[in-house]
């Protein structure tokens, strides 16, 4: 029996220790969107908690402590891109990972989504090869260029299309 020697991704990028997953609070109107993304995360060692829109984001934040934030820009109430503006305005989460899943207005967004601080954007629909370039994109960010290719070798095994 063979076992799985790869360490979680977010060993070399500073966020989890090596044995806690990186905790992701994905917030988005879609039940099946959260279910897809949770299902997918979660087989690539990420502890999902989800939330139903901007509101529901800004209440759980100081108690879910997310390592990154995966939200939608078209929320309910509030959207993904208010929140980010505001998480860069609070000291508490001003350096939280950030990265802006963009709709039917992609390109008004995307510029939006910049313009409030956000890491990256991602366009939905999306492949799973996408959302690893995302994410991938956010964690680079957050790290140091010495540990670039070892974060490219961990991220290999995870968001494969299978």
């Amino acid at each position: 029996m063979q076992m799985n020697t790869r360490p979680p991704i977010a060993d070399t990028v500073g966020i989890i220790t090596a044995n806690k997953p990186v905790r992701v609070l994905l917030a988005d109107a879609g039940v099946l969107l959260r279910e897809q993304l949770t299902s997918m995360l979660s087989k690539s060692r990420c502890q999902v908690m989800t939330a139903v829109d901007g509101f529901d984001v800004l209440c759980r934040l100081p108690e879910l402590r997310p390592d990154i934030l995966l939200i939608a820009s078209d929320l309910p109430r509030l959207g993904g891109i208010q929140v980010c503006s505001l998480l860069r305005q609070s000291p508490d989460f001003v350096s939280l990972p950030v990265l802006i899943l963009t709709g039917s207005h992609a390109l008004v967004d995307t510029v939006r989504a910049e313009m409030a601080g956000a890491d990256a954007c991602l366009e939905k629909p999306f492949r799973s090869k996408e959302l690893r370039a995302a994410f991938s994109s956010v964690l680079e960010q957050r790290t140091d260029a010495g540990a670039s290719m070892q974060r490219e070798s961990l991220l290999d095994g995870l968001f494969s299309d299978r």
